[in-house]
């Protein structure tokens, strides 16, 4: 019984001992800074955060900081009932409907009565 211990005991600190001596990953911030720079700046499509001039499309993202004013009143403006994690919102005069977690475009409408 105390060898079976002894044993366990020592492949515990053996596998604990062998992580402790693993090499922490390599960090360079001069590389971030170079691969940053060398980076183009057009437009990559809906993945990118919403510009303030350019309009919010569906597919695209609103960033939490320019989500617009929040729309509680969405049946008096036309608007159907956003879903579960929904909501509307009113960004640059057009309705938006994004995913509260991720800022996810869902649908964008223009003129809503």
């Amino acid at each position: 019984m105390k060898r079976l211990i002894a044993a366990t005991l020592s492949l515990t600190l053996l596998a604990a001992t062998g992580s402790a001596f693993a090499a922490p990953p390599h960090h360079d911030d001069r590389d971030d800074h170079d691969r940053h720079d060398q980076r183009d700046d057009r437009d990559h499509g809906p993945s990118r955060g919403h510009d303030r001039h350019d309009p919010p499309r569906r597919g695209g993202h609103l960033d939490k900081d320019h989500r617009g004013a929040y729309v509680s009143d969405y049946k008096r403006h036309g608007l159907h009932a956003p879903q579960r994690g929904q909501q509307w919102r009113k960004v640059d005069d057009r309705y938006v409907l994004i995913a509260v977690a991720s800022g996810l475009i869902a649908d964008v409408v223009l003129n809503a009565r």
